[in-house]
């Protein structure tokens, strides 16, 4: 599996596998040693390590790494430091797709372990950023960037939270079909022991006209901001839950998330003058986690609005 991750704007890790360096690099098959106190990778990648901590895996390929970093440009600046921030960046396992990046770096370091690389600029953001590298960063400059590992998660806890996700989501969308099941039959229930007739929107709610504009030819848009009197009620218990003061309006923008999604697209089949009914299912209305005292988990609701 193939990922794209967040590291300061974009962290992107994919491509060749490498396997993991000693992290000491002592052999001359796989480093040579530059003259400076910087070690030096085959592929080029320069490298101190600051801390040389008693982990004891390196990164492993399909696994998950933490890690906090700092960046600094050719003249020691910090460009980007979230060396103190409380959450480390973390990404897969990274493999490698160009020589001398920090994906490199990354595995040659366990848990604890802190390190200060040499980085070419433009590479850093065009191979590992993906991004236009910044004006005020010379071209063909090299950066620092000091990585501090933390937390390594193996492949088989990663394939096994995967796994348990995948089941919890997938005993969620069974409850919550199972629920909306319910919910439907109880709107078409309810419109056939009234004998109304509604009009459904894509999400399963219900308009039913109680008594048409005479002001108003054309239908609400969203976007539009409107007035409205309403009486919200159980649909299945049929108790009041809520209306609107008496004398008083309420007054939203009708499709823009600041209502209850079945309010967002019940009011776009209605009329400016309109008076009707909006019945509503949960998982439209407020879901598995009801509102407060007043409306229980997965209860469908019946609106009674008048719009100005």
């Amino acid at each position: 599996m193939k990922y794209s991750f967040i590291f300061t704007i974009l962290f992107c890790v994919c491509g060749i596998n490498l396997h993991a360096q000693n992290k000491k690099v002592t052999s001359s098959a796989k480093s040579t040693k530059p003259a400076s106190n910087y070690s030096k990778t085959v592929n080029g990648l320069e490298y101190r390590i600051i801390k040389d901590s008693t982990g004891k895996e390196f990164p492993e390929k399909g696994g998950y790494i933490t890690f906090w970093f700092q960046l600094r440009n050719n003249k020691d600046s910090i460009l980007q430091d979230q060396l103190k921030s409380p959450n480390p960046v973390g990404i897969p396992t990274p493999e490698l797709t160009h020589k001398g990046g920090i994906e490199e770096g990354l595995l040659l370091l366990m848990e604890g372990d802190s390190a200060l690389f040499l980085l070419n600029a433009d590479s850093l953001y065009l191979n590992t950023f993906q991004q236009k590298k910044p004006e005020y960063i010379q071209t063909g400059s090299t950066l620092k960037m000091i990585i501090k590992m933390g937390r390594m998660y193996s492949k088989h806890f990663v394939d096994s939270t995967i796994a348990a996700q995948e089941k919890l989501a997938q005993s969620q969308n069974a409850s919550a079909s199972e629920v909306y099941k319910k919910d439907s039959a109880a709107i078409q229930e309810y419109l056939v022991r009234n004998n109304l007739k509604g009009q459904p929107t894509t999400d399963g709610t219900y308009v039913v006209i109680l008594k048409p504009s005479t002001s108003s030819k054309t239908f609400i848009t969203s976007g539009e901001e409107i007035e409205t009197t309403y009486i919200g009620k159980l649909l299945i218990e049929g108790s009041e839950f809520d209306r609107s003061p008496a004398g008083e309006y309420f007054k939203f923008p009708v499709g823009k998330g600041q209502v209850i999604t079945g309010w967002d697209q019940g009011f776009q089949k209605l009329k400016h003058g309109d008076k009707a009914l909006i019945l509503i299912p949960s998982r439209s209305a407020y879901g598995s986690r009801g509102a407060g005292g007043a409306i229980p988990p997965n209860a469908p609701l019946l609106f009674e609005v008048e719009i100005k």
